[in-house]
């Protein structure tokens, strides 16, 4: 049954990826003014979409109140120092040992 379930996987995702092929020399083979038409479809899809997404009441960042969005800035700048810090502190520790930038142990 797990064969099966994985023959019948990979033949899948061998024909998804037939199918991009396909479908990317297909865009190539277009004439300039079909491309250009279809890439106006597009943009309008994707403008439906944000359209939709924004009508669904999804928190916008300028719709949070000034305090708060001054709050999560902070809390994020601090963890990205933290970050950095840790970071930094690992690449010492490896430059300590030698491991570090052109080192190599033998």
């Amino acid at each position: 049954m797990k064969r099966l379930f994985a023959l019948s996987l990979l033949l899948l995702s061998l024909l998804g990826s037939a199918g991009s092929v396909w479908a990317q020399g297909y865009w190539r083979d277009l004439p300039p003014d079909e491309r250009r038409q279809m890439r106006q479809q597009m943009r309008e899809h994707w403008q439906q979409e944000r359209e939709f997404r924004r009508e669904e009441g999804a928190p916008r960042w300028r719709d949070v109140p000034p305090e708060d969005r001054r709050r999560l800035r902070d809390e994020m700048r601090e963890q990205r120092s933290w970050q950095e810090r840790e970071q930094r502190g690992w690449s010492e520790q490896r430059e300590r040992r030698g491991e570090g930038r052109g080192w190599r142990r033998d």
